[in-house]
């Protein structure tokens, strides 16, 4: 949650008068993929051996993608800490006797596993979102701007009028979809943050502090 709260402080920064046009967009997707991974995690009512389970599951998933990088790359070291940092999630495996993961990026761990972006991050907006609106569309608006797809980029382009008259496209951040991305990244705080309130049993001193940091960010925006 503290690094969803540096993404909104990010976002936070961007709303001047010289705002980059993708930007924002980037900064809130992140913000959205990170509080939905909390989400999932804190899924109310689903038990201490399933959520244990959850937790070894992004672990060890964070410990093969970071192998994975360090081979590409070529960096011994880093395939050495990496190579450890999985041992150490393999060993709580193990002295927890809990069932074997199995291989790869996506490993199940007693039947949990975690799921793609799109289908986490569809999931936790369904509840913000109005019953008409498709969630898995609102992320892939998103998700198609950080890797520069088409049909996402042609969101920040408006017909015009250049100065000699010729019709031209304009590139400019629409007030529509800076605030609905906005909208969507603080939701997104909001959803994982209720759902670690409902487990933990947080009281009202534990959100207020929380709030008081989301409202030091958009102070005045």
């Amino acid at each position: 949650m503290t690094a969803v709260l540096d993404d909104l402080g990010a976002l936070r920064q961007m709303l001047a008068n010289q705002m980059p046009v993708i930007g924002p967009t980037v900064v809130a997707r992140s913000a959205v993929e990170i509080a939905s991974t909390v989400w999932w995690l804190m899924e109310p009512g689903i038990g201490v051996r399933r959520r244990v389970c959850r937790e070894l599951v992004l672990s060890l998933t964070s410990a093969r993608r970071a192998k994975q990088v360090a081979q590409g790359m070529d960096v011994s070291q880093m395939v050495t800490d990496a190579l450890q940092q999985e041992s150490r999630v393999l060993q709580r495996v193990a002295d927890l006797n809990i069932g074997q993961p199995t291989s790869g990026n996506r490993p199940v761990i007693e039947g949990e596993q975690a799921e793609t972006a799109t289908v986490q991050t569809a999931q936790m907006l369904r509840a913000v979102l109005p019953p008409n609106d498709s969630a898995e569309s609102v992320y892939r608006v998103y998700s198609g701007v950080t890797h520069g797809e088409l049909y996402a980029l042609m969101n920040f382009m408006a017909p015009g009028v250049s100065s000699n008259g010729e019709a031209k496209l304009y590139w400019h951040l629409d007030p529509v979809v800076l605030d609905s991305t906005v909208q969507v990244a603080i939701a997104a705080f909001g959803e994982a943050f209720g759902r670690i309130r409902q487990v933990m049993g947080w009281g009202k001193l534990e959100r207020d502090l929380w709030e008081i940091n989301l409202g030091k960010i958009f102070n005045g925006a």
